[in-house]
């Protein structure tokens, strides 16, 4: 190829930009983190009024992925059962991914909030104990324990290429 160049950003150099660009108020300390995790669960679209898009970083324990992914469904699920317009709104611009390739800490979750929903709570287990009081705790359970780390990016529009 003449003139040109060819350029390859694996998952986990991807999931590193990630991390390095995420907010500084959430350090990537896994202990820290996961300490403050008991009292929020979830990044709130609230400390980002005027942010279009949400970007959260999941580290968790490779042997929890399926926990994890557990306490994902019952989120979605606690979505699609509510009674609430704005859970409608927040669920149709929610999306997961899963890299490819895990992190030295585990496997990595991606969730885009595509757009944030303005006021909207998205505290996880908020969600699930809105449709699943009695599970709650047995799931906020599995989620802390499977827990590893968390980056997060509140964006603004700044250029759109189209």
């Amino acid at each position: 190829m003449r003139g040109g160049f060819k350029v390859f950003v694996s998952g986990a150099a991807l999931v590193a930009m990630t991390l390095a660009f995420a907010s500084p108020a959430i350090a990537q300390e896994p202990a820290a983190a996961a300490a403050q995790e008991d009292k929020k669960v979830f990044p709130l679209p609230q400390t980002c009024q005027d942010c279009d898009v949400i970007l959260v970083t999941m580290i968790i324990k490779p042997d929890k992925t399926a926990d994890f992914e557990m306490v994902l469904n019952k989120v979605k699920e606690a979505l699609a059962k509510s009674e609430k317009p704005e859970r409608k709104q927040q669920a149709a611009g929610w999306q997961v991914f899963k890299a490819a390739q895990a992190a030295p800490q585990g496997a990595v979750y991606i969730m885009r909030i595509d757009p944030v929903v303005k006021g909207a709570e998205y505290d996880l287990m908020k969600i699930i104990s809105e449709v699943f009081p009695v599970e709650v705790q047995e799931i906020f359970a599995k989620y802390k324990e499977a827990f590893a780390g968390r980056g997060l990016s509140e964006l603004k529009s700044f250029v759109k290429m189209q």
